[in-house]
């Protein structure tokens, strides 16, 4: 089984103020920190 942690908007701003999320492109979402595709970057 899997657990997430669910980062509020005040953690993930203190994420970022710290540099932990550095050269990494993210943003949270519902809770979670997701990794964004690099711009430009499509499907087919």
């Amino acid at each position: 089984m899997i657990t997430l942690a669910e980062w509020t908007i005040e953690e993930y701003h203190r994420m970022i103020a710290a540099g932990i999320l550095d050269h990494r492109r993210v943003e949270l979402l519902k809770g979670e920190i997701v990794e964004m595709s690099p711009e430009g970057a499509y499907s087919v």
